[in-house]
């Protein structure tokens, strides 16, 4: 009785989640069969992977957005975030040749602080969030190229390049590799954001402090009277995007094995269109972990697809935007006949 009391617990559970993503799963799955159809190797396991190995800083960076954009906020900040951290600790270790372990401390501590100063400004000097973090981004986009001095920093380091280069290998799964010999191979780094879209699910659902994040983006004044200490919990938000862009950053600038001081330039749009996507409201109060992961894999795709068209990067941008605006306008269509409802 136990078991079968949990199984429909788990079912229901599934069901919830199909119904209420199944808008952008129906979009998900027609822009895969779109590019499967017009495009060569499209459903082939190297590409795949390659997608989402391409597309794990994006699925990093949104668990903090997400974050941000429930409680009505924004950071425009986080693709210069990952940048700076991740110039830093090429910096230190290649320039300065500090230990490892030090380097990518001190650049964890600056993706903290950056979050810091950014929810100090937003919450307790009541800056809003885009002019903080439109102030952020060029602070440190300047020290970004401040330490490059325009070059681009290799990293000649095997333990930290290993960061992103390990790989782990599935056993019998020969049958569907490249070649048919040789096991599939997945980057660590695919297995670094599923961590960390976990831990972002935990917190948002199992927490206080999610709860929180719920409530401040329904409605601040009334988080406010029932005894939440709003200014706090609108900071603590942003502290943990810094931190999640200095892991972004390093997990890239390993993969790349160098960083150049435009590293992270437009990360921004890709985290905004996947959180929007997803189903959180710009307006605050809403957004999940599973509507979010949905919403990468639509960018993902999308990305993907277009590049193997070989549709110029220029246009992707504007193909971005464009399902930005359609999302935004969704939302505030449902919000208004909600409102209606209600009324």
């Amino acid at each position: 009785m136990v078991t079968r009391i949990k199984n429909a617990q788990k079912n229901n559970v599934v069901m919830a989640y199909f119904k209420r993503n199944l808008g952008i799963i129906i979009g998900l799955i027609m822009l895969v069969i779109f590019f499967g159809i017009f495009t060569e190797n499209f459903f082939s396991v190297t590409n795949i992977l390659t997608m989402l190995q391409n597309n794990v800083v994006n699925a990093i960076i949104c668990c903090g957005m997400l974050m941000a954009i429930m409680m009505g906020q924004i950071d425009i900040s986080v693709g210069s975030t990952v940048g700076l951290t991740a110039m830093a600790a090429a910096y230190l270790i290649t320039n300065l040749h500090w230990n490892i372990s030090a380097a990518l401390l001190v650049s964890l501590l600056i993706g903290v602080l950056i979050g810091t100063i950014n929810g100090f400004l937003i919450a307790y000097l009541k800056i809003p969030a885009f002019v903080a973090t439109l102030a952020t981004q060029s602070v440190a986009r300047g020290f970004c190229k401040i330490l490059s001095d325009g070059i681009s920093i290799r990293i000649r380091n095997d333990a930290y390049n290993m960061i992103a280069g390990a790989k782990i290998t599935i056993p019998g799964t020969e049958a569907l590799s490249a070649n048919g010999r040789v096991p599939i191979s997945i980057s660590v780094t695919i297995l670094y954001a599923v961590i960390i879209l976990v831990v972002t699910w935990v917190i948002l659902n199992k927490t206080k402090f999610g709860y929180y994040i719920y409530a401040i983006g329904g409605n601040e004044v009334a988080a406010k009277y029932s005894g939440i200490n709003t200014k706090l919990y609108n900071m603590l938000p942003y502290i943990f995007i810094g931190f999640l862009c200095a892991v972004a950053g390093t997990i890239w600038g390993s993969k790349l094995q160098g960083v150049q001081s435009t590293l992270g330039v437009g990360y921004e749009m890709d985290a905004i269109s996947a959180v929007v996507i997803g189903g959180a409201s710009m307006s605050g109060g809403s957004g999940t972990v599973g509507g979010t992961i949905i919403g990468v894999l639509i960018i993902a795709v999308l990305s993907n697809g277009l590049n193997v068209m070989g549709v110029n990067a220029f246009w992707q941008d504007v193909f971005k935007g464009v399902i930005i605006i359609i999302a935004v306008v969704i939302d505030v269509i449902r919000k208004s006949k909600t409102s209606k409802v209600i009324s």
